[in-house]
């Protein structure tokens, strides 16, 4: 997961951002990347759950 969350932290239109925000109120590096790992999780459960495939922009 931190290999997938580094690469996500780069390039994933949506957790760029997030470790962006992260990394300018000055939190540490490891720290940005877990938190991403635990988002990645956190969106793998939820598409297994609900059986819906993962959009970047959601609907509302």
């Amino acid at each position: 997961m931190f290999q997938a969350a580094l690469a996500a932290a780069c390039h994933n239109p949506v957790l760029k951002p997030v470790a962006q925000h992260l990394e300018m109120r000055g939190k540490p590096h490891k720290l940005v990347i877990v938190a991403n790992a635990r988002r990645l999780v956190t969106i793998a459960n939820a598409i297994l759950k609900t059986g819906v495939p993962w959009r970047q922009n959601p609907v509302t």
